[in-house]
């Protein structure tokens, strides 16, 4: 449902009271981490002995945003990496 539709359907007392409860009580279902959970699972036969994948390799993570460069040198890091330097 979009922005809109939800303000119309769910006052903001109630989605805070949700947020709570997955925050705090019971999560809530989270796709992300089920996917990186079979992936990592998928993957974990290929990889060193030494470098396990962990499921939050394959979750998308929400940081802020970065400066220039700070970027830049995630982009070189990242570089690093995939060579296996």
């Amino acid at each position: 449902m979009t922005v809109a539709e939800l303000c119309q359907r769910m006052s903001s007392t109630e989605l805070s009271e949700w947020m709570a409860v997955h925050r705090y009580f019971m999560p809530l279902q989270d796709s992300w981490h089920q996917t990186g959970v079979l992936a990592a699972a998928v993957v974990s036969p290929y990889s060193g002995k030494n470098k396990p994948p962990k499921p939050s390799d394959f979750v998308p993570l929400e940081t802020p945003p970065q400066h220039p460069v700070q970027m830049q040198e995630a982009l070189r890091e990242l570089r690093w990496q995939m060579r296996g330097e």
